[in-house]
């Protein structure tokens, strides 16, 4: 996308969701929460399969690159059809494990149904990525892929993750509402979490010390990798763009409000996790935009004759 301004725009739209909450994060949650709300583990359960669906797109546009190209040498084939197939396993993975655990609809016992129910959504989403591979007509394509697949791995794993294994903020749910703990600010580090898990109060886990930054609303928003990647593979859908862009933030603010519904996380959290992935996003796009992408000719003036 060639558009920086709506960049700007939903990153601040989330850094005034991010001031708000450092604000009036206790004071929202005491009003939206319901605990077992329908809507919201429903949202919860299955609504990050756009953001790690992506994961599924892009292997499937991969597959239809190496498949069909007469460039990649044999040993360089081998590796991005084992890379587009993991890909395939890995949004899987991270779909399915959500759908009956605690952060969706909780039934431990048929914890493996979730990950048939992904594998199966996931089968038309990589067949549409193939699908738009084969219509791609920029040889550098695959560059492109792999760079927005870097750049979800590192809003995923070195900066949410890390982020929640380092503040251990605990969730309304449990801190609040269960009266274990009390609440704290985002950037209160959360250094004794484990005297609580290792308390007399079996309800508490670590996941529950989980809340800052937001995964869901982190992966959610990786949606827009499939959403950028569609004009680039169909120059058809170009002027869709802004549309596509913005569809893919409006679903993520869904997400954000169903997690906050339930009592998983706090505005700042959502907000901070989701902006988390906005920078990742940009930056990859940025370097897509000027170095792979065919660049726009100015547009010629007509002169009329006299």
């Amino acid at each position: 996308m060639k558009k920086r301004l709506h960049f700007y725009i939903v990153g601040g739209i989330l850094l005034i969701g991010i001031i708000l909450g450092s604000i009036f994060d206790l004071q929202i949650n005491e009003f939206l929460f319901d605990r077992y709300n329908g809507f919201g583990l429903a949202v919860s359960a299955f609504g990050m399969i756009p953001g790690y669906g992506s994961l599924t797109f892009m292997g499937g546009v991969l597959f239809a690159l190496t498949l069909h190209s007469k460039e990649f040498k044999t040993w360089l084939k081998v590796i991005f059809y084992i890379f587009s197939v993991t890909l395939y396993g890995l949004a899987v993975y991270f779909l399915g494990r959500d759908v009956f655990n605690i952060n969706g609809f909780y039934s431990p016992q048929i914890s493996w149904l979730g990950f048939v129910i992904m594998g199966l959504i996931n089968i038309p989403i990589g067949y549409f990525g193939y699908w738009m591979g084969k219509r791609n007509t920029n040889p550098k394509m695959w560059i492109i892929v792999l760079i927005l697949a870097v750049a979800m791995f590192v809003a995923l794993v070195p900066f949410t993750t890390l982020l929640k294994a380092i503040m251990h903020r605990p969730r309304y749910r449990i801190a609040i509402y269960e009266g274990h703990i009390g609440f704290r600010n985002w950037w209160q580090v959360t250094s004794n979490y484990k005297d609580y898990i290792d308390a007399s109060l079996g309800a508490l886990t670590k996941d529950e010390f989980k809340s800052f930054p937001s995964g869901h609303s982190s992966a959610t928003l990786c949606s827009l990798i499939t959403l950028i990647l569609i004009p680039m593979l169909e120059p058809k859908m170009k002027d869709y763009d802004v549309v596509l862009f913005y569809s893919g933030f409006a679903w993520t603010l869904l997400i954000m409000f169903s997690r906050m519904l339930v009592g998983a996380h706090f505005l700042s959290d959502v907000c901070f996790g989701a902006l988390i992935t906005l920078v990742c996003v940009y930056i990859g796009n940025e370097i897509i935009v000027r170095k792979f992408l065919p660049k726009e000719e100015p547009a010629k003036e007509v002169v009329a004759n006299e």
